[in-house]
């Protein structure tokens, strides 16, 4: 069975993964939605968001199918 808190951390980095895809997406429909910082370093920051995917790969091939197989 799949601990409840495995499932949370994986709820919690696909929304942080689809939160950045969605301003990426707004700030190309959108440009002037960038205020206070360059459109570039801002859009940089938001694909730093691999971060969570690199995350949730580890969480669902490390722990996930060990909490599977127990």
């Amino acid at each position: 069975m799949e601990d409840h808190k495995l499932k949370a951390l994986k709820s919690m980095y696909k929304a942080q993964i689809m939160w950045a895809g969605s301003e990426l997406k707004n700030y190309l429909d959108n440009p002037a939605a960038v205020g206070e910082h360059t459109m570039l370093e801002t859009m940089d920051e938001l694909v730093g968001i691999a971060e969570a995917e690199d995350k949730l790969v580890v969480l669902e091939t490390s722990f996930l199918e060990t909490a599977f197989n127990e």
